[in-house]
């Protein structure tokens, strides 16, 4: 009994050292696309919330673009404004441009997008004492959006990927892909 507790003891600490070795030394590499990143956040949208009381704001249509080099991710999305006590009430429609950075929830194996900046909003007919409030009200939307809506989760059942679920190292794009690389 004690000599098969001892080859059991000594069969995972070689398994816990090569994995060390393994992630330590360039880690677990999780590559994705534009068109897989898309797919996870079309799923979600359109996605209309109201903020600052009188702005309710509609999403939709994410355009995402990897730029070369960036560890950030770009995406362009359709945007409806409504805005309570507009004389017409008519909805003002635009495009949206942001850059996102990534978060990794490890408990969980998911991958996030985190801390959106408004780069650009063009919004025909939005006055433009009304542009602040419109981009501040995008900003909460895109963060609310993101901090629910995994864009990638590791697999439980891939034994090198639930040995992976430990410490985002780098987050960049290389070959219009976005490439997370996870280690000790």
């Amino acid at each position: 009994m004690k000599k098969i507790a001892a080859a059991a003891t000594v069969i995972l600490l070689l398994l816990l050292g090569g994995a060390y070795y393994y992630f330590s030394a360039g880690g677990y590499v999780v590559r994705l696309t534009e068109p897989e990143i898309q797919k996870k956040l079309d799923e979600q949208l359109p996605l209309t919330k109201t903020y600052l009381v009188i702005i309710q704001v509609t999403l939709n249509n994410p355009k995402i673009d990897l730029v070369e080099g960036s560890d950030r991710i770009r995406a362009g999305m359709d945007v409806e404004f409504n805005i309570t006590g507009y004389q017409g009430s008519k909805p003002l429609e635009g495009t949206v441009y942001a850059s996102s950075g990534i978060t990794y929830r490890a408990e969980k194996g998911q991958f996030y997008l985190s801390d959106p900046v408004i780069e650009n909003l063009e919004a025909q007919g939005l006055p433009e004492e009304y542009m602040g409030k419109a981009k501040k009200a995008l900003s909460e939307a895109l963060a609310e959006y993101y901090k629910d809506q995994p864009i990638y989760t590791l697999d439980p059942d891939d034994t090198r990927q639930a040995v992976a679920r430990m410490v985002l190292k780098d987050v960049r794009v290389e070959d219009k892909q976005l490439l997370l690389t996870l280690g000790i």
